[in-house]
């Protein structure tokens, strides 16, 4: 194995509001950055700037997250999302138009020479208050609320699954075609998709196939403040199965914050995830680029120090 170094970073542009392609790639320099990670904020054109100034640059994008590039018809309807369109919709059409704008983040991510696309997989209508989540993470544990939200979305499970498994069969033939990895990403709220037991379901329906886990550290941290299953639960489970991470810090339910700059635990969560092959850095908009550069240059230690102690 190589010596862990901070190259092996990637910065998601969800760190910046900008749309700008040579400002977004002079910032994400300017933290120290060679690779990228590119979000559902981004449009087509400002993708365009991006795939010209990358090459221009000697950088290099490790991921896409679906849906990528923000699609022109939503403009001014919709707001950027990973949840822009349910792939677990029990109505067929709505699946199909999911699965069509994620097989365009894909090919997006073929051409960009990406390793992985990152899903998120949808979620159960009817449940979708997502406060619940929220305001049981603040007040610590689960709330009388979220305990009847989160009976229901059990329920509702079987039909998830159903549903997933007819979006996942043509998302994984076109990504096996072009040589690119699915992440599934945990969820931050309860009516999201999947939960744990629907992501070890789902990769055991798919063994074999260019399918994993995504972790993301503050949505697991978050469950757990929630009391819906403990952080660590994700790893234990299916760290073997991991094909990226999404790294980013919490103080209580704020979370997206650079590493190092709260309360999770980077020495237990650093040899776990250094299976990852794909460690991108997830950051909410304001840190200026010395305090992005001082997390990476954190986590890329903590990386090196496991390493060589493993």
């Amino acid at each position: 194995m190589d010596p862990f170094n901070r190259d092996q970073l990637s910065l998601s542009t969800s760190w910046l509001r900008e749309s700008h392609p040579e400002r977004i790639l002079d910032q994400v320099q300017a933290a120290g950055f060679s690779r990228v990670e590119l979000e559902y904020r981004l449009s087509a054109a400002t993708l365009a700037g991006l795939r010209s100034g990358l090459r221009q640059r000697g950088m290099s994008v490790t991921s896409v997250h679906n849906f990528c590039p923000f699609p022109a018809e939503a403009e001014g309807r919709l707001e950027p999302s990973g949840d822009l369109f349910n792939l677990a919709a029990s109505d067929r059409e709505h699946r199909q138009l999911a699965v069509r704008h994620t097989v365009r983040s894909l090919e997006t991510a073929a051409e960009l020479e990406a390793r992985a696309v990152v899903l998120h997989l949808g979620w159960a209508p009817g449940l979708g208050a997502k406060e619940l989540t929220r305001e049981a993470a603040r007040q610590g544990g689960m709330t009388p609320e979220l305990k009847a939200v989160e009976e229901a979305r059990r329920a509702a499970s079987p039909a998830l699954l159903d549903a997933l498994s007819f979006t996942l069969e043509p998302l994984l033939r076109r990504a096996g075609e072009l040589g690119l990895g699915l992440g599934v990403e945990n969820r931050f709220h309860v009516f999201q998709a999947p939960n744990l037991a629907e992501t070890l379901a789902l990769l055991e329906r798919f063994d074999g196939a260019p399918i994993g886990y995504w972790h993301d550290t503050g949505h697991a941290h978050n469950r757990e403040l929630a009391g819906l299953n403990p952080a660590r639960a994700y790893l234990e489970a299916l760290g073997s199965r991991l094909i990226g991470c999404h790294l980013h810090d919490a103080v209580g339910p704020d979370d997206h914050r650079p590493p190092g700059e709260g309360e999770l635990d980077w020495d237990w969560l650093c040899p776990r995830l250094s299976p990852a092959p794909i460690k991108v850095v997830e950051l909410k908009p304001g840190p200026d680029p010395d305090r992005v550069a001082r997390a990476a240059d954190l986590l890329a230690q903590v990386f090196a120090r496991h390493q060589k102690q493993d």
